[in-house]
């Protein structure tokens, strides 16, 4: 029996387009590819706003065709605050899929887990400040981009 059970909470779901990555090679931990932010919306009971165009994600493709995401991006709520969020993730792909994704095809069951961190000195929001939160997502390639969308949740016991 655990000692401590979790509960989620339920904060937005982000849906966002990055374009294709832009591989930067083999690097010491894997091939480094950056998934520039082109847009997105957040959209919640907790926050609903939009997402600055110049964030990206950092991805490593790892030996083992797991790709480790390393996303920033600034989200402006519609009610003036500003939010800085970053996270980190993992999809675990095959290579099969590896060749899918950088051929620009939507890999079919693809599943994005994340950790986010939250970061504003709005009044209203800085209880983010204080949260673990988790989630989860799936992205799908249209033309140039990737849309990814996610659930964001506030972990709570």
């Amino acid at each position: 029996m655990p000692r401590f059970e979790p509960k989620l909470e339920f904060i937005a779901d982000l849906a966002g387009s990055v374009t294709m990555p832009v591989p930067v090679g083999p690097a010491a931990w894997g091939t480094r590819l950056i998934f520039p932010l082109v847009r997105g919306t957040v959209e919640g009971p907790k926050i609903r706003g939009v997402v600055r165009p110049f964030g990206a994600d950092w991805a490593i493709l790892r030996a083992d065709n797991c790709l480790e995401v390393d996303v920033r991006l600034i989200v402006d709520t519609d009610d003036g605050a500003v939010i800085h969020v970053e996270y980190r993730g993992v999809v675990d792909l095959t290579q099969e899929d590896v060749e899918k994704l950088l051929g620009g095809k939507t890999v079919e069951g693809m599943r994005i887990y994340t950790a986010p961190r939250f970061e504003t000195s709005h009044p209203d929001y800085v209880w983010l400040n204080r949260i673990q939160a988790v989630g989860c997502g799936s992205g799908v390639v249209e033309g140039e981009e990737l849309n990814v969308s996610y659930s964001w949740y506030a972990l709570r016991s």
